[in-house]
């Protein structure tokens, strides 16, 4: 008989929470056993849906879950939440941005990787399949390329991180395409909107920050290809992929690099602040 797996999602608030709860449930080897959540209205709509209980303690589903999904909006607090689930053999979904500031998704990975916790979240862009075409093509040749350009919605006051809470969306496609190797950034905010040079060894990718829609162009010596990310929803059941593969032992790695989407959105939004390069090693 297969193992049934406990699961505790830490964030009601976000719509997310409900979209993985619901993906839970068409799993006959997991369960779902209760949630965390700071909003007493998202609580009771998540407690009534899946006829589960909704605490107010985050660490209260700490040695009684065999995975943890935390979908609180704001990143600023995913580290803590995330803190008393690091032990060996458990597995956690962080959602995106992986924390607040890079020290702190520095810090989660080390931790993680001490306890012989399992980790795995960050964007959804990054199992878009038009991106993974270009990336393919860039794969190709990349001796070719030249530059790029992508871009994504903003929100520059979310009270759930302000530029954080948004800018990681379009920092992973980038990545996503052109992989890391960013040496410095350089940014400038005009009102809600940010436009970002990322400096690469032999080309530069142009991030706009602020656009309706989900799109990426990367220019070669002789062509250039374009790809628009379309229903970010669907791409929800590719993330909870991985962390259910985590849970079921058939994978067991941590995804590369996966705290690089808040280094390169905090270096970009230092940029803008100061108005500063900011080379990427100097990142806290």
């Amino acid at each position: 008989m297969k193992q049934i797996r406990r699961i505790a999602v830490l964030g009601t608030e976000n719509s997310h929470a409900l979209a993985f709860a619901n993906l839970i449930r068409t799993c006959p080897e997991l369960t779902l056993v209760g949630a965390f959540g700071a909003e007493p209205a998202a609580n009771e709509r998540f407690s009534s849906t899946f006829g589960v209980p909704c605490v107010t303690d985050p660490a209260a589903f700490a040695g009684r879950v065999d995975g943890v999904m935390v979908t609180a909006r704001n990143g600023s607090t995913h580290l803590e939440l995330a803190r008393p689930y690091l032990t060996p053999g458990t597995v956690l979904f962080v959602d995106k941005p992986l924390c607040g500031t890079a020290a702190d998704a520095e810090e989660l990975l080390r931790l993680a990787g001490e306890s012989g916790a399992l980790l795995s979240g960050g964007s959804c862009l990054q199992y878009a399949p038009s991106l993974l075409r270009l990336r393919d093509r860039v794969d190709a040749a990349r001796a070719d390329v030249i530059g790029a350009s992508f871009s994504a919605p903003v929100e520059m006051e979310s009270p759930y991180g302000g530029f954080l809470f948004y800018a990681p969306h379009l920092v992973q496609m980038c990545l996503t395409v052109l992989g890391n190797g960013i040496r410095a950034v350089r940014a400038i905010r005009q009102g809600d909107h940010v436009t970002a040079l990322l400096r690469y060894d032999t080309f530069c990718a142009s991030l706009f920050f602020g656009c309706d829609t989900y799109s990426a162009t990367v220019s070669f010596r002789t062509n250039t290809y374009a790809g628009t990310v379309r229903n970010i929803p669907g791409l929800y059941t590719k993330e909870f992929a991985v962390f259910r593969a985590q849970l079921n032992g058939t994978r067991r790695a941590v995804p590369a690099g996966l705290s690089d989407h808040v280094r390169i959105a905090c270096a970009i939004e230092e940029s803008y602040r100061t108005g500063t390069d900011v080379p990427l090693h100097t990142i806290s």
